[in-house]
């Protein structure tokens, strides 16, 4: 005969078939689960009561010690309700407390960091909330997952799981409950007495939350969400402390000194207009969401790859203003929105540095180039090899006299001729870096002048671009 718990889970229902056990090991489940019924949960989801019928589902193991059945089980619930609340809910690996107001503070870190025990501590005080992952919805309200605690009885023996109650932690305020601080935990053996607590920038704090973030591509709008939620809880804070027992009298601070800032920026951007011979034509890579960072200015960008994995990278210095120009933008356009933003060195070409700059970011797939022709010699003109000179006549422009290209002309003019020869055409980049192999000297000294010439070639039709 079927056998299922329905236990509440971020939110969600979780049906747990114990159709398989023994009498002894289901009833192990049903009190290791007791503290988290299903009513409990529906009665706060701000979305509206869970649908058993559409909500996820585990089956319990058989045929392994309880220990291990309990534990597998613990593991495989929270997986199950992680995956069916995606896109939906902001889903911190971290333990959460609250208040009796229904107020919660977020203790976020990974394992390891003391989660677990602070949670046992503070919820002797505090209403627990989880010690596993917290679950906030859109508008700050959190979802409680009140799963069973992994407890180490023995050091030589698997760790058990006991319900909350049965650690004397504290049931939930009867009252909806919503996120009031978000707290990184930093516990070290040699803190002092009293915790430390500082402001932490989101800047500085968001590879470490987003790495305790749950399907974070999946949100809307991942960043500007993540960033919202951070805002209207007052920031974030690093709390270093060496004790559990020590972050009591904090809690209700914590929740105090919260003061909701401003919603955070989309990043902005400029598309420009360049003409395709003036060197690389940089573009943005596509971004899934970007917002500013302020103090100091930096961009936080989400690229999501094809198989639904995101990264999230802080870009800081010259690379913002980068960024916001490269819609289309050659070097000089880049240069002009750095030296703009940044003022002139205090030495050095800009325009150096600022390619440079941009070659690392095209290497981080923040920066693309845009267009990259490859040219060839038009159909248009008529022209011999005559040893150092190209001797080159315009069959289309009326007629006249041939021109003879000498010295860098002939360079440049050769470099296109043998790169269309042997296939494909050269582009600008690899016309430049042509010449400056003939002429023993450096890409960078010798690209003005190519860029210069090409464009005069592409003005009189003597040379187009080919793909």
């Amino acid at each position: 005969m079927p056998r299922n718990l329905t236990v509440a889970a971020l939110g969600d229902v979780v049906r747990i078939d114990l159709s398989r056990l023994t009498d002894a090991d289901a009833h192990a489940v049903e009190a290791a689960w007791r503290d988290a019924p299903a009513s409990a949960d529906a009665a706060v989801a701000p979305t509206g009561d869970p649908h058993p019928d559409d909500s996820p589902s585990v089956t319990a193991l058989a045929d392994v010690s309880r220990e291990v059945m309990l534990s597998d089980l613990s593991q495989r619930v929270t997986l199950a309700a992680i995956r069916h609340a995606r896109g939906r809910l902001w889903m911190l690996h971290a333990a959460g407390v609250a208040l009796e107001d229904g107020r919660v503070v977020v203790l976020v870190g990974p394992s390891g960091r003391g989660k677990t025990t602070a949670a046992r501590t503070l919820g002797r005080t505090y209403g627990y909330v989880s010690d596993e992952t917290v679950a906030i919805a859109p508008g700050g309200s959190i979802h409680p997952y009140r799963k069973p605690l992994s407890v180490i009885e023995r050091p030589d023996a698997p760790k058990i799981q006991l319900a909350p109650s049965e650690l004397s932690l504290r049931p939930l305020p009867d009252v909806p409950l919503r996120l009031a601080a978000i707290v990184l935990l930093d516990r070290r053996p040699d803190a002092g007495d009293e915790p430390l607590v500082e402001p932490v920038d989101l800047g500085d704090a968001l590879t470490e939350i987003v790495a305790q973030t749950s399907y974070l591509p999946s949100l809307p709008q991942p960043l500007r969400t993540l960033a919202a939620h951070v805002a209207a809880a007052g920031g974030i804070r690093r709390v270093i402390y060496r004790e559990a027992e020590s972050l009591v009298p904090l809690i209700p601070l914590l929740a105090d000194a919260a003061v909701p800032g401003p919603a955070p920026r989309e990043a902005a951007t400029a598309d420009r207009r360049t003409t395709a011979v003036r060197g690389p034509v940089y573009a943005r890579t596509f971004a899934d969401d970007a917002i500013d960072l302020d103090d100091p200015e930096r961009i936080a960008l989400l690229h999501v790859d094809g198989a639904g994995k995101g990264t999230v990278r802080v870009i800081a210095g010259v690379a913002p203003a980068l960024w916001r120009a490269a819609g289309g933008a050659s070097i000089e356009q880049l240069t002009d929105a750095a030296v703009e933003a940044h003022g002139h060195p205090a030495s050095g070409d800009p325009r150096v540095a600022v390619a440079a700059a941009a070659a690392e970011l095209v290497e981080a797939g923040v920066l693309s180039y845009a267009d990259r022709p490859r040219w060839r010699i038009s159909d248009a003109v008529a022209w011999v090899d005559s040893g150092d000179r190209a001797v080159v006549l315009d069959l289309e422009g009326g007629g006249g006299a041939p021109l003879a290209l000498e010295d860098s002309a002939a360079l440049i003019w050769f470099a296109v001729a043998e790169g269309a020869a042997s296939g494909g055409g050269r582009t600008t980049d690899e016309v430049v870096a042509h010449v400056a192999a003939e002429a023993e000297t450096d890409a960078v000294a010798v690209e003005p002048d190519v860029v210069a010439f090409l464009g005069e070639l592409l003005t009189r039709g003597w040379i187009v671009p080919g793909t």
